[in-house]
């Protein structure tokens, strides 16, 4: 199969998955935790880290977020015990580095790996699947418009030393296209009624800077472990984290500018 050809149709339903799963909050449950699981065994295999040791507290994370904001149809009583047994989850590393069973770097890994993939996981469960979408394709669109200006007028680098086809023209281009197709979404859906059309801006110069922020901090784990992708679970596009680099990074940055306005 042509490699474009290959990309595209991979890439396609890539797309199409992401889309469906989110219409409803049980496929936005199952989505978001099978790519949490994916991505940080990915990442464990870049910081060579042990991805069941890993694993243990993302998924409790993940469980007590899940708990959280089912807090209507699960007792209070339960949603403490899982908010225990999490933090006692997230705690107990620190007692194996105190009896010298983890070294530093081990520990510093897991941790590095709770605040890069557990926890923007965990928070997205508390946001609705059409803002999620939005999310994804005001991403795609920004990755997309880069990629067509920083090749026909990209001349300054972005960040060279990190990743080098990367252009400060490409990074404006994907910001212009990214507002155009955000104001598309804003006039001809109803997913943001709760904010105003300079608030709506906003949100997109943060998914677009973060994520482009988080694009940057994935290439460079790739550097420093000698490796193109982070994976080759879909063909021709690379590993899982190599496609929802910057969805992770922004995250936590549109949750926080959420609960401000």
């Amino acid at each position: 199969m042509n490699e474009l050809v290959k990309r595209a149709f991979f890439g396609l339903i890539y797309v199409l998955v992401v889309v469906f799963s989110l219409q409803t909050y049980g496929g936005t449950v199952v989505l978001l935790g099978l790519f949490m699981i994916l991505g940080l065994k990915e990442f464990s295999a870049l910081v060579h880290l042990n991805f069941k040791t890993a694993l243990l507290p993302a998924l409790f994370l993940y469980l007590t977020s899940f708990l959280y904001h089912h807090s209507s149809n699960i007792e209070v009583k339960t949603q403490k015990i899982a908010l225990g047994f999490t933090l006692l989850v997230l705690f107990i590393p620190f007692i194996y580095f105190i009896l010298g069973k983890l070294n530093q770097t081990v520990l510093s890994n897991l941790y590095l790996s709770i605040f890069y993939l557990a926890i923007p996981f965990a928070l997205a469960l508390g946001m609705p699947g059409q803002l999620l979408l939005a999310i994804f394709i005001i991403i795609w669109a920004s990755d997309s418009f880069a990629y067509l200006v920083g090749k026909y007028l990209g001349k300054h680098k972005l960040a060279e030393k990190i990743s080098p086809k990367k252009t400060i023209e490409g990074f404006i281009g994907g910001l212009a296209g990214s507002l155009v197709t955000g104001y598309i979404i804003y006039v001809y859906t109803d997913w943001f009624q709760m904010l105003n059309l300079g608030q709506f801006f906003i949100l997109i110069f943060i998914i677009v800077i973060f994520g482009t922020l988080g694009d940057l901090l994935e290439s460079r784990f790739k550097r420093l472990a000698n490796v193109k992708d982070s994976g080759q679970i879909i063909p021709g596009h690379g590993g899982i984290l190599d496609r929802l680099d910057s969805f992770i990074f922004a995250l936590p940055f549109v949750y926080i500018f959420l609960l401000i306005i």
